[in-house]
């Protein structure tokens, strides 16, 4: 009651008048031109089925007892899963005791060990890191929208699989490109702000590949020839000691929006990433960029990991002829198995969340339409 809204133009506004009331599944608001005077109107276009009003304020009369009222809402609301990851190995009897010929320097302990079981570890644990962070990132979610899960683990029971950080971004904010240019970046970084608009925070981080640190430093460099800069950065020395080098990795736009690279080593896995550039032979995925917002909203972290308690990392040893503290020496030492070692095992229920979708993006270089432009014989911009 009371509210002036207003249309498409902002110049047409009406004012609602009493409470709505309810004709169908439908509501109806009783509205009146907030102008008032005998020739105003509202243009036909701005009623039609589809178009859409805003609230900009209220008003009343003296004396009245009506208010406009604030309406509580969230625009979404996404539901994830943990997963649960497991890593297994083996260290025979033999290999318990034999010995390396270059030491490991444990960098918590100071430590040296020449053991080969140490090195088993420690290359086991680089291997749960590796792979935790690639499904952290990649993960696709299998859940239904009933909250079950189709995939069945040998024992019947369900596999759950979160949703990586790639998956959990808004698909409005996925873009492609051909040719990677400034104005293409300064027009993204503009749409993704009108999503954050109010926190004050324009400061972008881009997680990148070798391929797309060298794409932008190209375009930045093609950017500044257009000025007329005296350079005392990129050439450095003098005589016949010379010096040429510098790259670009932050850049700072318009209406305070500031970009910085970061290289992500794992968009350049080769193995992991086969669909190569058409013209470099490079991953694709190393020209991808990914715009993370890693800013707070009241007070907690935009993108978190998120862990069971207790369950983020579990290790335990099954036991056979040795453990890792030593060899069984008598009858009464108990082991899980007669085998002649001992395994190791990994566990962590985890995942990844990103509380606001819409401040974070991903731009794909689209490499069909870069091999179609060149073999016609045209550069197709972005």
């Amino acid at each position: 009651m009371g509210a002036i809204l207003s249309f498409d133009d902002v110049n047409f506004q009406v004012r609602v008048n009493g409470v709505p009331y309810q004709d169908g599944s439908a509501w109806v608001y009783e509205c009146y031109v907030a102008e008032g005077f005998a020739g105003s109107y509202i243009p036909g276009e701005f009623l039609l089925p589809g178009r859409q009003v805003s609230r900009i304020g209220s008003a009343y009369e003296e004396y009245s007892d009506e208010a406009d009222i604030i309406n509580y809402q969230t625009p979404f609301k996404m539901r994830n899963n943990l997963t649960t990851l497991r890593l297994s190995y083996d260290i025979t009897g033999d290999a318990y005791s034999t010995v390396l010929a270059i030491a490991l320097k444990d960098p918590e302990t100071g430590k040296t060990s020449y053991l080969w079981a140490d090195y088993q570890y420690w290359l086991a644990l680089r291997e749960w890191k590796r792979r935790e962070e690639k499904f952290l990132l990649f993960s696709k979610s299998n859940r239904n929208a009933d909250g079950t899960y189709a995939l069945k683990g040998t024992n019947g029971r369900p596999v759950p699989v979160s949703a990586g950080l790639f998956e959990q971004i808004s698909p409005a904010n996925v873009r492609y490109y051909t040719t990677l240019t400034a104005e293409l970046l300064e027009d993204y970084l503009f749409d993704l702000c009108y999503n954050m608009l109010g926190t004050n925070e324009r400061k972008f981080i881009a997680l990148t590949g070798e391929m797309g640190i060298r794409e932008f430093d190209r375009i930045l460099k093609e950017k500044v020839a257009t000025f007329n800069l005296i350079d005392t950065k990129f050439v450095t020395g003098s005589g016949q000691e010379l010096t040429l080098g510098g790259q670009f990795t932050t850049y700072e736009m318009t209406n305070g929006i500031e970009l910085t690279l970061k290289r992500c080593p794992l968009f350049d896995n080769m193995e992991l990433f086969r669909q190569l550039h058409p013209l470099t032979g490079k991953p694709l995925m190393s020209y991808t960029f990914m715009f993370v917002d890693l800013g707070s909203r009241d007070g907690q972290a935009n993108v978190v990991k998120v862990c069971r308690k207790g369950r983020e990392f579990v290790q335990w040893t099954t036991g056979g002829s040795v453990i890792p503290s030593g060899y069984g020496n008598s009858i009464n030492t108990l082991r899980s198995n007669s085998r002649d070692g001992y395994q190791v095992h990994f566990l962590g229920e985890e995942g990844i969340m990103l509380r606001n979708p819409l401040s974070c993006g991903i731009l794909y270089c689209d490499a069909e339409d870069v091999e179609i432009s060149n073999a016609g014989g045209a550069r197709v911009g972005a």
